[in-house]
């Protein structure tokens, strides 16, 4: 189930409208949301007419993801993020730990999305969501997981991830993001490269950046794995 951000997780039904906070605007991944941990993510490079994602997780293991929201470099730029199946869509239960964000660009230009995280305490499991004795429920929720490694100028990285145990490996993913309160000058973007593959279970981004890359852009390298239980 794909969810739009921003997200407040303590309503009973869920807000489906999109909200873009402008770069340096106020954002609202912990508006109405008590004891609220924020997040800021880097920002995630997002190719011309093209996707990106990046997994944000709370700090710890003691919080799950209350409030969403991200700012972007272009309003073409659109922001989603995945949830799991559940009732009522609260802390736990449609969300957990972390969250994948997805941004599709619009530009012809190369654009960038910083995601944000609202975290808040655990405080106990969720129900579940009910179905009909003639369907079957869905399987588990796919677990997501990321490794993320530092670029410096005119260095080569390797991120590495993999499933685990019995899981199965049915997707991946790689991210090129600037790890900087303001959006970095995206001449940058053009100053790091990355191949990926996929051996089995595991993935393995290579990054590569230019002896141009400012040493100020905090360049990373975020290699990702969709796992199925």
């Amino acid at each position: 189930m794909k969810v739009r951000v921003a997200f407040t997780a303590f309503v009973a039904a869920l807000a489906a409208a999109a909200a873009l906070a402008p770069v340096g605007g106020a954002t609202n991944e912990c508006r109405g949301i008590q004891a609220c941990i924020r997040v800021p993510g880097p920002w995630v490079v997002v190719p011309p007419q093209g996707r990106a994602l990046y997994l944000l997780a709370c700090p710890g293991g003691r919080s799950v993801v209350g409030g969403l929201d991200a700012q972007v470099t272009s309003r073409d730029v659109r922001i989603s993020f995945d949830a799991r199946i559940g009732a009522p869509v609260q802390p736990g239960v449609t969300t957990t730990r972390y969250a994948l964000f997805s941004a599709v660009s619009l530009s012809d230009r190369v654009q960038a999305f910083q995601p944000l995280l609202g975290c808040v305490p655990v405080q106990g499991g969720g129900g579940r969501s009910t179905v009909s004795a003639f369907v079957s429920p869905p399987g588990q929720s796919l677990e997501y997981r990321s490794h993320v490694t530092i670029l410096s100028p005119g260095s080569v990285g390797f991120s590495r991830i993999a499933c685990r145990g019995r899981e199965k490996l049915v997707g991946s993913w790689s991210a090129i993001a600037f790890r900087t309160k303001r959006p970095p000058p995206l001449s940058n973007a053009t100053r790091v490269t990355t191949s990926k593959a996929v051996l089995g279970k595991k993935v393995i981004v290579t990054a590569t950046a230019s002896d141009g890359l400012s040493i100020d852009a905090h360049a990373i390298v975020q290699a990702g794995a969709e796992c199925a239980p």
